[in-house]
């Protein structure tokens, strides 16, 4: 019990007190990483070993299979900042991390290997100061240029009774429209909606702001919080948008907001009985500030 309660604590969630919350803690994490919750106990436990690692743990490069882990993710998001990396934050050393090592290798006079090794942290490390709090993965994760439409893309969750949807499916595409946003849906993927193509589909089209709507039972709005950086916009996007609905703002680490280039938002909650207005009028408005 221990030993997983750490392992619990080093990839990145508290300390279970008790046998109970240590089971919440690992259904919470399994979900977190779209793993299966009938994941085998050996499987759990590399998982949860990949998921604690900081980065100088081990050596890095690129591979088959390829390495994943909490110690690839850090190294995403800290040459992100720097301005070497701007693709999805999904802890695999994948052969653009690769090359993005290799630019940033090369930029600081180290050995050109794509390895990631005691030398290259170290200068990466050294690079990083305290005020440099914003994401260059904002770079991807953002609005369109100026003089663009803004482009929201939309994943509904398959809940309820269908005359609901379609009536809330026909009013998002009517207050898209008043608002002047163009909107489309996950669901044009035509593929079986499992988070992986819906990740790819919203990567495809690569729209301003990915919004999704879940079913749960906490009433939170979430944005993308790692454990070393933080989608600036969709904190500020995911704070005015639960003002406006009576939700709490939460800084999560899931799947679709981290693999997901554009500014990505879950809104938790019945969302049948949500205030769309407000949604989209707060998404035009902090697009109108920043531009």
């Amino acid at each position: 019990m221990l030993d997983l309660s750490n392992k619990i604590q080093a990839a990145g969630y508290r300390f279970p007190e008790n046998s109970i919350e240590c089971r919440s803690l690992i259904e919470l994490f399994l979900n977190d990483y779209n793993l299966e919750q009938s994941i085998s106990k050996d499987n759990l436990w590399l998982e949860l070993l990949n998921h604690g690692y900081s980065l100088g743990d081990r050596i890095l490069n690129f591979s088959n299979p390829v390495l994943k882990g909490s110690d690839i993710e850090e190294l995403q998001e800290l040459l992100s900042r720097l301005g070497f990396y701007s693709e999805p934050i999904n802890s695999e050393y994948t052969k653009e991390l690769m090359k993005s090592v290799e630019a940033f290798q090369e930029n600081r006079g180290l050995t050109i290997d794509g390895v990631v090794g005691l030398n290259t942290v170290t200068e990466i490390k050294k690079l990083i100061r305290p005020n440099l709090d914003n994401s260059l993965n904002e770079a991807i994760k953002a609005f369109k240029r100026p003089g663009s439409m803004l482009n929201v893309c939309i994943y509904v969750e398959n809940i309820g009774e269908y005359k609901d949807q379609v009536v809330f499916y026909e009013s998002l595409k009517e207050l898209a429209n008043k608002s002047g946003i163009k909107v489309s849906f996950a669901s044009e993927a035509g593929e079986t909606l499992t988070k992986e193509n819906i990740i790819s589909f919203v990567n495809k089209i690569n729209p301003s702001v990915f919004l999704t709507f879940e079913n749960s039972q906490q009433p939170t709005v979430d944005y993308f919080q790692g454990k070393h950086s933080v989608s600036n916009i969709g904190k500020k996007l995911a704070e005015i948008i639960s003002s406006k609905i009576d939700k709490s703002p939460n800084g999560k680490n899931n799947m679709l907001l981290k693999n997901t280039r554009a500014v990505s938002i879950i809104i938790n909650g019945n969302f049948y009985q949500i205030n769309l207005v407000s949604i989209f009028d707060v998404i035009s408005n902090v697009y109108s500030d920043i531009y």
